[in-house]
């Protein structure tokens, strides 16, 4: 994954985030080519790095949202620490944080300030659970608790069952995503002639944001949705269906319902639901014939049949077949990472391609303050003897 050239590579980020949403930002800008500083609690670090399971002392949660960074400890709690990661900020172009709303304020490091004594030019990245506004700002909000306050949870499940949670914490990466378009989104207007600015998401509107043809249709019917399973809010046939051997989603997108019931199918007393709202209101029906036709074939034959047709169908994949899958692979969607401490460990990658090159893996997650000496030593021009009496006092 050599690069030339990248497109954030004269961009310098403060990273005061941990867990996931703000790690997830901070990665995808620094495969961009940005050089992320991340301020982490001296002995303590991300509380990410302690999550299991681990290789080498370093969490699965840390390990795979904190490539590419740079670690320094600091202890914020300390007037000399805090002075230190105020220099850093006025050298910075982005700071993103997602602590609890106003503890920056408690640190002397609101974005007031920042703004109007330190950085004028800075783009000031806020991550939260509730955002900073509202009457639930003061409130603590994680990813599962948003997934059922925002809605998402009452439409996923099982038909007729218990709603469950989506599988992947989709508020925090929803979230990092939204930062990160804000974030670059705030740059430009910079470079383009604007001033720094801060800019601002959270976990609960993201997911409100996913939410948005439920939304609209309960505007519409009046009506709350419910769980559907594997079936499509909208559109049918869409779904999960099983095959002689296994599973596969199948849409008739492209080959269209009339040639799908009949030749597909073998059943053309279904053709003349050819309208979305005729297939929406004659389900039951439809499934009563399509569910023993598919099973009929195996996945394979399905999947023959798609490409013979031109219509979307795939196959349901455990993770080990996505981590084997010749597309995921073949755009380092998933790789392996040879790193100098934890050895070869099996990485994700972003769906990020550019014509001038691609993204930048220039290290693995980093040891809790394996930088501290470098940056400070670089940035601020500490001594190694300056660098050795504030680590003497607890400062990093």
């Amino acid at each position: 994954m050599e690069l030339r050239g990248m497109v954030l590579d004269d961009i310098t980020i403060v990273d005061l985030t941990r867990v996931r949403a703000g790690p997830w930002c901070t990665q995808i800008l620094s495969e961009l080519g940005a050089e992320v500083i991340k301020v982490e609690r001296p002995n303590v670090g991300d509380t990410a790095r302690g999550s299991f399971p681990e290789r080498d002392g370093m969490g699965v949660n840390f390990i795979s949202r904190n490539r590419n960074k740079k670690s320094v400890e600091i202890n914020l709690k300390s007037e000399e620490g805090t002075e230190l990661l105020e220099d850093l900020i006025a050298d910075a172009d982005v700071l993103v944080e997602n602590f609890s709303l106003g503890v920056m304020e408690e640190f002397g490091l609101g974005y007031e300030y920042l703004d109007s004594e330190v950085n004028s030019d800075l783009v000031y990245a806020s991550i939260k659970g509730y955002g900073e506004k509202g009457p639930y700002k003061d409130q603590k909000g994680v990813d599962l608790v948003m997934q059922a306050e925002a809605g998402i949870m009452s439409v996923t499940g099982p038909e007729g069952g218990d709603p469950v949670k989506v599988g992947q914490a989709i508020g925090d990466i929803g979230a990092g995503l939204y930062s990160t378009i804000a974030i670059l989104a705030a740059l430009h207007e910079r470079d383009t002639g604007g001033t720094g600015q801060k800019v601002e998401t959270n976990l609960f509107g993201t997911i409100l944001s996913f939410m948005e043809e439920y939304i609209t249709m309960y505007g519409m019917t009046g009506e709350d949705p419910e769980p559907m399973g594997t079936r499509h809010q909208t559109s049918v046939p869409y779904e999960l269906f099983e095959t002689q051997d296994g599973h596969v989603v199948i849409n008739t997108l492209g080959v269209g319902w009339e040639t799908f019931a009949t030749e597909l199918l073998d059943a053309p007393e279904l053709a003349e639901y050819d309208t979305t709202e005729a297939r929406q209101n004659n389900y039951d029906e439809i499934m009563d014939v399509m569910n023993p036709k598919v099973k009929e074939k195996t996945t394979e034959e399905w999947l023959a049949l798609s490409d013979e047709y031109g219509f979307p169908c795939g196959p349901l994949n455990q993770v080990s077949d996505v981590v084997d899958h010749p597309q995921a692979r073949a755009r380092d969607y998933v790789f392996e990472y040879d790193d100098d401490r934890l050895g070869e460990v099996l990485l994700h990658g972003h769906p990020l391609h550019f014509s001038n090159g691609e993204r930048d893996i220039r290290s693995g997650p980093p040891d809790l303050g394996e930088h501290t000496a470098e940056v400070l030593g670089q940035r601020l021009n500490l001594s190694e003897e300056e660098l050795a009496q504030l680590e003497e006092e607890g400062v990093i």
